[in-house]
């Protein structure tokens, strides 16, 4: 497990974002379940200019690693909403880090719809799971969201570096308006 690669993650410049890894689809197919109807290949730059902040939606930054299709959002998620994750997540598996504006880090492991785990790394435990101890056995030597992207990245073969979210990646924007939950 290459924890160096997550570090980006634990850096003032970034307070909040999601990271979610859907199992056996397509960044097309991801994209559609959290409302884009298409994807350009764009670098963070050009999806800056493309998509401004002042835009409303969500920011899809889409790639691949082996079976998996990882979707990057860093300002207005919607693939941390319960509806979203449970379209994301029918009929496969689904891996997901959040961390909130106000430092809140989520882990969630979804099957088929079904919450397999859920908790705040050093925190609550709303459904319990082996990812649980692996992040906390990471702790307190790592941040909490450092610790819960590498066993998370890890789990799917993933080493998402700053490098790759600011290069060319399928990107999109979603406009979907779907009320938050846990």
């Amino acid at each position: 497990m290459d924890i160096k690669q997550w570090t980006w993650a634990g850096e003032e410049r970034f307070p909040g974002f999601c990271v979610t890894f859907v199992q056996d689809r397509d960044p097309a197919t991801v994209a559609a379940a959290l409302g884009a109807d298409s994807l350009t290949v764009l670098t963070l730059i050009e999806a800056d200019q493309n998509h401004p902040i002042s835009r409303p939606g969500a920011l899809l930054r889409l790639g691949t690693y082996g079976r998996w299709v990882f979707c990057f959002e860093d300002r207005a998620p919607i693939a941390n909403r319960a509806r979203a994750i449970t379209r994301l997540a029918q009929g496969t598996r689904l891996l997901q880090v959040t961390k909130s504006g106000d430092g809140m880090v989520i882990v969630r492991d979804v099957v088929d719809g079904r919450n397999v785990e859920v908790f705040e790394p050093g925190g609550a435990v709303y459904v319990d799971g082996p990812l649980r101890s692996r992040v906390a056995g990471l702790l307190p030597e790592q941040s909490r969201i450092v610790a819960a992207l590498a066993v998370v990245g890890d789990e799917v073969g993933a080493d998402l570096d700053r490098a790759t979210l600011e290069g060319p990646l399928a990107t999109a924007l979603s406009t979907l308006n779907e009320p938050a939950g846990r």
